[in-house]
This record gives C-alpha cells, sequence and structure tokens, in this order.
C-alpha cells in the first residue's frame, strides 16, 4: 500500500522481498466490511461473506451470533494483498523479487540498502525506508528501532481441512482448547476449511487435540498438509520511525490484540506511511521530528483500539474456565446482543466502544466484581485505557 501510494504520487519506489510471490504469508484472510470499502478486493478472491459465527464456550454451551448483513468476509490473503503490489507495479514502483536485504544504512544524507538475490549483492540508495518485513524483522534492529523480538505476542497456528458441511466460522474457548486464548475453524470455498488457534507459547498437543475433536465431531474429514506457525504481535513498537525510516503492519507490531488481525491497520499504516514520506519530500526534511507525523497520525485513528484490545485481552487472559462461562453467558444473552451486537456503533474492525460498552454494563460489572482480586486490576486498568 506504502509503494502504491507512493508511486501513485510519482515518487521512485523500489520494493525488495525475499519471497517469489508477494503476499505468501500465513494467514487467516478475515477482513472487515470497512476494509473491503475503502481497500475492495477483486470479486474472485473473496471466499465467502460472513454475517454470523458460532462462539463455544469451554462446557461445550454454543452461542450463535448473527447480523442482519455481512460484517466480515473471508478473502484469499496472498491474492488480495498481490493485487496492491501489481497496481504499484502499474503505477511504476519496481519490484526485486527473491531479493533478501542482509543490511542497511541510514546517514544523513540518503540510506542505503544490501540485497542478495541468487548469490549476487545489490546495493540501493534512496531518501526513505519503509521496513515492512512482519514479525520480528530484523531489519527493526539494523534500523535501530527494536532490540529483538516484541516481548508481546502470540504464535499462531493453522492447518488446512476437509469440511464440507461447514457454512459458518466456529471460535473455541476454554483450557481443554487452548490456554488464554481461542481456537477458529473458518470455512473457505469447496469444502475447505482452516483451523486454527493462537495461544502465547507453543500449541503443541492443543492443536492436535482441536483437530482431533473435529474429526471425531465429524466437522473435519480429513487434515490437509502440516499445520504451520508464525508470530502475531499484539503490542506496538515502542518507535515507529527513525531519521529516514518508517515501520509499518506487523513489523510495527500494528495488530488488533484482540483477534490477531491485521490486514487492515497494516493497508492503513501504508497510506499514512506515503502521506507522511510525501510531507517530508515537500520539506526536504527527512529527519525522525518531520516523521514523526506517521505516528501521530496512525495513532490517532487505531491508537485506542490497539490499547483498549491489548488491556481487554490481559483481561481475558486472567479468567479461569468458569469464570469465562459466566461472562460469556451474560455477554452473549439475548439482552447484551440487543444492545452491543444490534447497535449501530457495533463494527468487526473498531472494537474499543463494544468492549467499554460491555464492560461498563451493570450486569457485567457485578460479574467481574464477583471474580474477586485477581481480576479486578485487569478491568480497572482497561477502563483507564480508553482515556
Amino acid at each position: 500500500m506504502a509503494a502504491l501510494r507512493l508511486a501513485q504520487a510519482g515518487r521512485d519506489v523500489a520494493v525488495l522481498d525475499w519471497r517469489a510471490q508477494v503476499g505468501d504469508k500465513l494467514c487467516t484472510g478475515i477482513i472487515g466490511k470497512e476494509c473491503v470499502t475503502k481497500f475492495p478486493p477483486n470479486p474472485e478472491h473473496v471466499y465467502r461473506e460472513a454475517s454470523a459465527a458460532t462462539i463455544v464456550s469451554p462446557s461445550g454451551h454454543r452461542f450463535r451470533v448473527e447480523k442482519s448483513e455481512p460484517q466480515a468476509y473471508i478473502v484469499d490473503r496472498v491474492a488480495y494483498v498481490n493485487s496492491f503490489a501489481v497496481k504499484a507495479q502499474e503505477a511504476g514502483a519496481n519490484y526485486l523479487l527473491e531479493h533478501r536485504v542482509t543490511s542497511l544504512e541510514i546517514s544523513k544524507t540518503c540510506a542505503s540498502v544490501t540485497a542478495t538475490c541468487n548469490g549476487e549483492e545489490t546495493t540501493l540508495e534512496a531518501q526513505m525506508l519503509v521496513i515492512a518485513g512482519g514479525f520480528g524483522s530484523p531489519l527493526l534492529r539494523m534500523a535501530g528501532l527494536a532490540s529483538g523480538k516484541p516481548e508481546d505476542y502470540m504464535i499462531g497456528c493453522q492447518s488446512i481441512v476437509d469440511a464440507p458441511e461447514l457454512q459458518e466460522t466456529e471460535v473455541f474457548v476454554g483450557d481443554s482448547v487452548v490456554p488464554s486464548s481461542f481456537g477458529w475453524i473458518v470455512p473457505l470455498t469447496n469444502g475447505k476449511a482452516l483451523v486454527g488457534m493462537a495461544p502465547r507459547e507453543q500449541v503443541g498437543r492443543h492443536m492436535d487435540r482441536l483437530l482431533e475433536n473435529l474429526k471425531d465431531s465429524g466437522v473435519v474429514k480429513n487434515v490437509l498438509g502440516q499445520t504451520q506457525t508464525w508470530g502475531i504481535p499484539i503490542r506496538p513498537l515502542p518507535k515507529t520511525y527513525g531519521a529516514r525510516v518508517l515501520v509499518v503492519g506487523d513489523s510495527a507490531g500494528l495488530v488488533k490484540p484482540t483477534t490477531g488481525g491485521g490486514i487492515y491497520y497494516a493497508l492503513l499504516s501504508g497510506e499514512f506511511a506515503a502521506q507522511t514520506i510525501g510531507e517530508a519530500f515537500e520539506a526536504d526534511n527527512f529527519s525522525s521530528r518531520q516523521l514523526a507525523h506517521y505516528e501521530k497520525a496512525w495513532k490517532g485513528v487505531f491508537g485506542k483500539e490497539l490499547r483498549v484490545g491489548y488491556y481487554a485481552r490481559l483481561l481475558f487472559e486472567t479468567l479461569n474456565d468458569q469464570q469465562l462461562e459466566s461472562l460469556l453467558e451474560e455477554f452473549l444473552s439475548e439482552e447484551m446482543l440487543n444492545e452491543v451486537m444490534n447497535a449501530p456503533d457495533f463494527s468487526f474492525d473498531w472494537h474499543s466502544n463494544i468492549i467499554m460498552k460491555v464492560l461498563r454494563h451493570a450486569n457485567m460489572r457485578k460479574i467481574i466484581r464477583s471474580f474477586g482480586p485477581a481480576v479486578a486490576p485487569f478491568a480497572a486498568r482497561l477502563l483507564r485505557a480508553r482515556a
């Protein structure tokens, strides 16, 4: 997205990617309707629309949540992301695929990047760098913006399966599925589906058990291929800019802490990066102070979402199965669904208003207070995070 917007503005852009295909990254591929409106996918890249989902509690109670209109879209993530690269190339961006960046240097006058491809080394010079290398990118250390991998992250784990009868997404919670997190099965097309989970630590037997349970229940017929894993940051970098460099998407930690979804915020961050770089060129100023406008921009749009979502996740992680059962029974009651899910401000893309509305609801406050002193500090931090 950054390359597309900069190329459209007439800037000379080079994109270096170690992969042979842009967008080839493990992901469930669910985006909300606001993302679809702002960054429309090609119709052939949409597997299906989603207006309902079922949440399965620790005791096995099934809560079905439904809206009258689609709230999310399940897309071919690789094709969707690659479509922006195609548009960027059509606008004049130069893509150097299978080029792995090995070093970068930033000076007062320019930035230089060295990459290797088939054993040959290439060095490019530019006025600006945009780091979009994904979770835990080593480029962050090279740019002096991080000392190592983020401390707050989940480990996504996913398998593709045969599930010919599955029509709607199902979400599973409880320690028997995966401690302090959730699992899912998401229908695609042609009877295929994605089964996954996103715990804090290595999944090990939990993923095997989820797959076996789904096979025993008849939902899954076969597991296709090997289970794959990837890192999901759930908190932004302390600083997403520096002299002549900006960090976008997963590299910057711009991911919804509640669900681990990062496509929409990544695309938005790419637009903010392009806008900030355009302003830097106009001012002929590529200093850290000038480029701080980028962080101010993304924080102004979804910084609150990341903050509230993070503390909501910490609160969720403190709950045991019994507490989680009580919370779900109230949260997914008919009264609460009418007040929250059917409210005009409900959005798949923006969670903070829903979280705060639920947390301030009299019935929910009463339930949370009953959980005792171990949970109370996390609820208080979440309330403060809204400010």
